[in-house]
């Protein structure tokens, strides 16, 4: 299977777990586009820019980093066809993807290790919509995705 390009970002309280979550991508040989390479920047505009290359760029996934992960996913979900899940677990970071179909996962550098982030991003790129999770059906998951992609459709053409 073909590796997707990561893109991610951080402020200032997120911007050291995001340096750490990089280097273990690269160590497995990710593609990283890091649009705060030289150095972090407003929370707001992280999850603005990370938010519209995954809008333009469905094929790529979105890892956004500020003290909480809170903000950035705000900023990130106000593009369209961006699903951003702030996770502090790794479970909720494979059933964002698993559940959701998440496209981008924000995390808070105040409140995530290292250790924990990196086991997170792992367990959310290897995780599959649809697939192990035992409260739904994949029929049901995907009607709930589909009911999303409606309210957006709506939003987006009022």
């Amino acid at each position: 299977m073909e590796q997707k390009i990561i893109v991610m970002g951080a402020d200032p309280s997120g911007y050291e777990l995001k340096n750490a979550v990089k280097s273990h991508l690269q160590a497995k040989n990710y593609t990283i586009k890091d649009i705060t390479e030289s150095g972090p920047i407003g929370y707001c505009d992280v999850g603005d820019k990370v938010g519209a290359i995954i809008s333009e760029h469905p094929e790529y996934i979105g890892f956004v980093f500020c003290g909480t992960g809170m903000g950035v996913s705000i900023s990130a979900n106000k593009h369209k066809n961006v699903y951003c899940g702030v996770c502090e677990s790794v479970t909720t970071a494979r059933f964002c993807k698993v559940i959701n179909n998440c496209n981008m996962l924000a995390m808070g550098g105040l409140l995530i290790t290292p250790f924990k982030a990196n086991m997170m991003v792992d367990a959310y790129l290897s995780a599959t919509f649809t697939q192990g999770f035992s409260e739904a059906t994949p029929d049901d998951l995907q009607c709930g995705l589909q009911t999303m992609k409606e309210v957006e459709k709506r939003i987006y053409t009022d």
